[in-house]
């Protein structure tokens, strides 16, 4: 998991270099959410898959929403580990 965008993405590259295995990557996106634009990383070989935590818990369709370019629901932090259902199973899909 990367935790800052400039130095944290030089050492992803050298990592990538080094790592010869599928390389799964938790981008840094400071005050935002991996998205979309993060699929960019896929295509120049930065890594191979990436994890969307957050974006994938506001979007249980979330693989047919990228391959349409959106809309996507936002992620309301205040329920994650919340204790209940709510913010985990409550988000509409594409097709609510």
């Amino acid at each position: 998991m990367e935790m800052g965008p400039a130095a944290d993405r030089d050492l992803t590259v050298e990592l990538r270099k080094l790592f010869t295995r599928t390389f799964i990557l938790n981008p840094a996106t400071p005050d935002a959410i991996t998205g979309p634009d993060q699929l960019a990383l896929i295509e120049d070989g930065t890594a191979d898959m990436l994890s969307f935590g957050a974006l994938f818990l506001a979007n249980p369709d979330l693989p047919a929403r990228l391959a349409i370019g959106g809309p996507f629901n936002t992620p309301d932090r205040t329920t994650f580990y919340g204790g209940d259902e709510h913010g985990y199973t409550d988000y509409p899909r594409l097709t609510d």
